[in-house]
C-alpha cells in the first residue's frame, strides 16, 4: 500500500476540526457500527452536515489527553519500545475522505499506539468492538501494519494493558464500504440512525399540534403497546420467580447448584442526611425576605421534558 498522506494540520486547530468535518475518521466509524456509547450515526450525520457543533470535550476526555505522555512512558517502560507523539492528520493515500489522528508512534518500527484510559472493566478481558474498530480504521488508513493499544485502568492492580492488532485489508475494505454508504445517505439527506437521545436533541420541545396517524404509524403504535405488555408480563414472570427462590432460601445467604450460585446477603448499613430537613430547619429562624433571598441564590430554572405517552382505552402507557 502507498504511505499515507500526510495533512499539514495539528490536532485540536480549527483546520484539523474542519478537516475532521468533512472526512472520516477513526471515531466516526464506532458511530456508523452502531457501537459507539456517545453518539448516535444521526447526530454524526448532523455534525458532517454542519447543522450543529461537536460536543465539546467532556471533563474524562480531557483528562485522558492530559495523561497520554504519562501512560506513553509507562508503555515504553514495560515494552522498551520508545515512541513520540504524531500531530498531524493522516489521509488515505486514494480515499481522500478516509483520515486518522494517531496517539502515538514507534520510533524504528512501523507501529502505531492508541492509548486509552478508563475507569470501567470492559478492557478487563479482551478490547472492545467500539476501540478495536477505530485502530483498524486507524492502520488502513495509515498503511501502518500492526498497532498496540495501551490501556491504563484506574483502580485495577496491574493498570496498564497492551493490546496488539494487525492489519487486516479485507476487514478495512468492509470499514470503508460502511463509510461510503453513510457519505452516500449522507449527500442524499439520509435515512440514518436514530438513538433516544438524538431524537430528543433534535425536538426538544412541542408545538402543541394533533397530527393524525397513518397505518404505519397505528401499526408502530399497535407493535409498541404489545410489546410493553409482554414486557410487563416478562417482568412479572420475573418477579414471581424470584420471590419462589427468596422464599425457598429464607435467611440462607447463598444457593448452590450444579455450575451456578445465588447470593442473597445484605449489605453494610450506611447513615444518610436529609439535607432538605437540614435547610429548613437552618432557615427556620430567618425573617421571610432574608429565606427568600438565599433560597433564590441557589434555585435553578431545570428545562422542561417532553414525557413519551401512549393512552390506551383507559389506561395511559409512558415512558
Amino acid at each position: 500500500m502507498t504511505a499515507s498522506v500526510r495533512l499539514p494540520v495539528r490536532q485540536g486547530s480549527p483546520e484539523w476540526l474542519a478537516a475532521r468535518r468533512g472526512a472520516i475518521s477513526s471515531t466516526d466509524i464506532s458511530v456508523l457500527l452502531g457501537l459507539s456509547q456517545y453518539k448516535s450515526e444521526a447526530q454524526l450525520a448532523d455534525e458532517k452536515a454542519g447543522l450543529v457543533e461537536p460536543d465539546p470535550p467532556s471533563a474524562v476526555m480531557r483528562l485522558g489527553l492530559a495523561l497520554e505522555p504519562f501512560v506513553a512512558d509507562e508503555y515504553t517502560a514495560l515494552t522498551g519500545l520508545r515512541v513520540r507523539r504524531v500531530s498531524h492528520m493522516l489521509r488515505h493515500p486514494s480515499i481522500e475522505w478516509a483520515v486518522a489522528s494517531l496517539d502515538r508512534e514507534v520510533v524504528g518500527d512501523r507501529r502505531m499506539v492508541e492509548i486509552k484510559t478508563t475507569a470501567s472493566r470492559r478492557f478487563a478481558d479482551e478490547l472492545p468492538q467500539d476501540a478495536e474498530s477505530q485502530v483498524r480504521w486507524a492502520l488502513g488508513v495509515s498503511g501502518l501494519p500492526r498497532a498496540d493499544v495501551a490501556v491504563w485502568t484506574f483502580g485495577s492492580k496491574d493498570p496498564l494493558q497492551v493490546f496488539a492488532v494487525e492489519h487486516d485489508q479485507a476487514t478495512f475494505d468492509g470499514l470503508v464500504e460502511i463509510a461510503a454508504d453513510f457519505r452516500a445517505r449522507l449527500a442524499a439527506g439520509g435515512p440514518f440512525a436514530e438513538s433516544p437521545e438524538s431524537v430528543r436533541r433534535r425536538y426538544p420541545a412541542d408545538d402543541g399540534m394533533e397530527i393524525a396517524a397513518d397505518a404505519e404509524m397505528s401499526e408502530a403504535v399497535r407493535s409498541l403497546v404489545d410489546m410493553r405488555n409482554r414486557m410487563k408480563a416478562m417482568k412479572e414472570t420475573e418477579e414471581a420467580l424470584e420471590v419462589a427462590i427468596q422464599t425457598r432460601m429464607g435467611p440462607a445467604s447463598a444457593l448452590l447448584g450444579d455450575g451456578w450460585k445465588v447470593t442473597w446477603r445484605r449489605t453494610k448499613d450506611r447513615t444518610e442526611t436529609d439535607w432538605k430537613a437540614v435547610s429548613a430547619e437552618l432557615l427556620a429562624p430567618l425573617p421571610e425576605t432574608d429565606r427568600s433571598a438565599v433560597v433564590g441564590r441557589h434555585a435553578t430554572v431545570r428545562d422542561g421534558f417532553r414525557p413519551f405517552r401512549v393512552a390506551w382505552g383507559s389506561k395511559e402507557e409512558r415512558s
